[in-house]
């Protein structure tokens, strides 16, 4: 379960002045529900995405997955802790150009716990799953198709948390449709716990929850 306590994110402008990007003080999510985070540019989903994960240091509050908390890790425990449990998928997708789509998804092998070559089958499989070839060079893929890529690379090793920045924004419908669809699985089916930030009205139907950040302020719309 994921709990959010008295969370203070702010950065430091060109003036070297401090401005509040986030300012939660509680937010609860338990695993088998379908979370959409949405909100205008700017407004701290991506901020906030990153600091529940631990990519972003908080100013103050806590961040707790369970019984660990967040906030009293080391940074390098963090990354462990993140490399055990997350799967991201990147707004920018952050793949890389000099390798085919298959060794992209394999990348996050090389730091943890598994053997690339053990999980070849695996990352093929995610990527015929989302109709995206595994030899092809990755400068001949489409915007469409590397951000689906991202997302193969994210369920490499079938993540308890799963947390999407934009998974659809550069999908046609039909594709859309499908990581909408392995969205709610995951949660529904597989119980994990899963967010994924959008703009997208399809995926926003689609949830069973939605927050919507203003400001750095969290609340929640009902659904249905």
């Amino acid at each position: 379960m994921l709990t959010v306590t008295d969370l203070g994110v702010s950065f430091q402008d060109a003036a070297r002045s401090r401005f509040d990007v986030l300012d939660i003080a509680h937010f609860a999510a338990e695993p088998g529900a379908f979370i959409v985070l949405t909100g205008s540019s700017g407004s701290g989903k991506t901020t906030l995405m990153q600091a529940i994960c631990g990519l972003q240091a908080a100013d103050r509050g806590h961040v707790h997955w369970g019984d660990t908390d967040l906030s009293q890790l080391s940074e390098t425990a963090r990354d462990r802790w993140r490399r055990d449990h997350v799967g991201l998928v990147f707004q920018d997708f952050q793949l890389i150009e000099e390798l085919s789509p298959l060794d992209n998804v394999l990348v996050p092998a090389w730091f943890g716990r598994f053997r690339a070559g053990s999980l070849i089958d695996r990352a093929t499989a995610l990527l015929r799953e989302f109709g995206v070839p595994a030899r092809r060079r990755l400068s001949d893929l489409s915007r469409g198709e590397r951000q689906r890529t991202a997302f193969a690379r994210a369920l490499l090793f079938d993540p308890l948390i799963i947390l999407a920045d934009e998974p659809t924004a550069s999908l046609d419908a039909a594709s859309g449709a499908v990581v909408i669809d392995r969205l709610r699985s995951l949660a529904h089916d597989a119980g994990r716990f899963v967010m994924a930030v959008s703009h997208d009205p399809a995926m926003i139907a689609a949830a069973d929850r939605v927050a919507h950040l203003d400001r750095g302020q969290l609340t929640e719309k009902a659904t249905r």
